[in-house]
């Protein structure tokens, strides 16, 4: 059963709240919340006991309030464990994301990001009517070619061609519109994870910078050498992903004639890069601020990007057999 049935319905009881709406007591405790554990990044249950935050697992939890596992609660923790990739914090009665209950995003992006994806779409139309199709990713160069009236004198042929290639006919060229308007929304959340990237990018831009600021200081340059050295996984695992789902929304005529795997391979990216770039929220923060010359608060945010990188992303270890 996918998520959004798990969540939403019930064999004998029909269709359920879209909340979290636990029955045991426990979950009424003032300042209940479900989050991921900081060290190894577990669902847990976090709990004020006097002045002590205690986080205990979801077995315990199960364990030690007699969850029974066919019981409502057993149920909305097993929703809560798949949850928590879309979002930090689950308090009781808080709405099921929206990435479970039916596969759209629980969070909004701005109507650049739309623009930015259609006008991709639409280049991508206009340069397989060429006969040379390809991806624009350079913000300024999609900008300066959606605009130019040649261009858009081919999109609109373009449709109309599309449509007859799929079997529909020049006449039904709308549906094809609106079918590229669909998409636009659904890769919209791609735009806005790419400006969330650049976040990133950007922290390795000033750490860069750094390296100039501090070369008379052995210590720090050795710290932001090993730094580098741990921001090249991730680094590579971003620019694989988008790669991957600008690779896939390529060929624009296989997308249009197989659209719903289409939605869900980006709907599916949409949120391994969203819970990836949430991991980085604190660390992009904290390095706002941070300019490319020595300071105080670079070489706390150096050792705040260390520890975060040492402890999300450490060196991989290739271990040879034999003797």
């Amino acid at each position: 059963m996918s998520d959004a049935k798990a969540a939403t319905m019930d064999r004998k009881r029909g269709p359920r709240s879209t909340h979290f709406a636990f029955e045991n007591k426990v979950f009424t405790v003032p300042g209940a919340r479900f989050a991921l554990t900081k060290g190894q990044r577990d669902p847990a249950f976090h709990v004020l006991l006097g002045d002590l935050q205690v986080a205990l697992s979801l077995d315990t939890v199960r364990q030690e309030f007699n969850i029974k596992p066919d019981s409502v609660d057993a149920e909305l923790l097993g929703v809560i464990e798949r949850s928590l990739r879309y979002v930090k914090e689950i308090r009781p009665n808080d709405s099921i994301p929206r990435e479970i209950l039916d596969g759209s995003a629980s969070w909004s992006v701005e109507e650049r990001h739309r623009m930015i994806a259609k006008g991709r779409l639409s280049l991508q139309l206009a340069s397989w009517l060429a006969g040379e199709e390809s991806v624009i990713v350079d913000l300024a160069q999609l900008e300066q070619l959606v605009e130019d009236p040649s261009t858009k004198s081919r999109i609109d042929q373009a449709f109309g061609d599309v449509a007859e290639k799929l079997g529909m006919g020049r006449a039904r060229k709308q549906e094809v519109v609106d079918r590229i308007d669909d998409l636009a929304r659904e890769l919209s959340y791609i735009e806005a994870l790419r400006d969330r990237y650049g976040e990133v990018k950007s922290i390795i831009e000033k750490l860069n910078g750094l390296v100039r600021a501090y070369r008379t200081d052995r210590t720090t340059t050795q710290e932001i050498s090993r730094v580098r050295t741990l921001l090249m996984r991730p680094q590579q695992e971003f620019d694989s992903l988008f790669t991957q789902c600008d690779a896939m929304t390529g060929e624009i005529l296989t997308v249009l004639k197989k659209y719903e795997a289409t939605v869900e391979f980006v709907r599916n990216m949409r949120d391994d890069l969203h819970s990836k770039l949430m991991q980085w929220d604190d660390i992009i923060e904290i390095w706002k601020p941070v300019t490319p010359v020595k300071g105080e608060v670079q070489e706390k945010a150096i050792k705040d990007l260390y520890r975060f990188v040492a402890q999300n992303f450490p060196q991989r270890q290739d271990w040879k057999g034999g003797r």
